[in-house]
């Protein structure tokens, strides 16, 4: 008996050893500094008054070369609450990854236009086989599909995503086409 109560005991902490702070704003500067994203995040329903779902922003800003950014656009994300981590490019293109409370759950990489419109989204099906799938390590509210030792990166108009369990997923931002490299990369 004493063994079912500590096995009960350990599968405990295992189910409870995810828990995430509120989100914060948060803000991305594209490399040559023209370009800056600020995401306010979203409120959950019974967090406020109105009992209503109001999803993450993005704020758009653009250097005016006069010391200051200028506001230029504002966009509802699809994240509920907020993505984890936000990229912008030169030319104002916005790419979010995960969803806040639910990494690996949903559109876990969503490309924006510099216009604001949704170019793509991705599910990690697009990424990974039913089996691969089956593979990746769960948590009460996550799947642990990213490998967290290695950051991703937005290199011209290509976004490399490291994975887990080995490799690097790169998505280019003009046609959203996605290809795996480095398969024998560790993570």
């Amino acid at each position: 008996m004493k063994f079912i109560a500590s096995l009960l005991l350990l599968f405990s902490f295992i189910l409870d050893a995810d828990s995430w702070l509120p989100p914060e704003p948060m803000a991305a500067l594209s490399a040559d500094a023209s370009i800056l994203v600020r995401v306010e995040p979203g409120v959950l329903p019974n967090r406020d008054a109105s009992n209503k779902p109001h999803f993450a922003k993005a704020s758009f800003f653009r250097w005016d070369h006069q010391g200051h950014y200028q506001p230029y656009q504002q966009l509802s994300l699809q994240n509920k609450v907020s993505p984890l981590l936000i990229y912008v490019s030169n030319q104002g293109e916005l790419i979010t990854l995960d969803n806040w409370y639910n990494s690996g759950h949903g559109d876990v990489v969503v490309l924006y236009k510099a216009d604001g419109s949704v170019q793509k989204s991705f599910g990690l099906s697009a990424f990974y086989s039913r089996q691969q799938l089956e593979q990746l390590l769960r948590s009460v509210s996550s799947v642990q599909w990213r490998c967290y030792e290695k950051s991703p990166y937005l290199l011209q108009h290509e976004f490399y995503l490291p994975i887990r369990p080995a490799g690097v997923i790169k998505i280019n931002l003009d046609d959203a086409s996605v290809s795996l490299i480095d398969e024998d990369q560790s993570c």
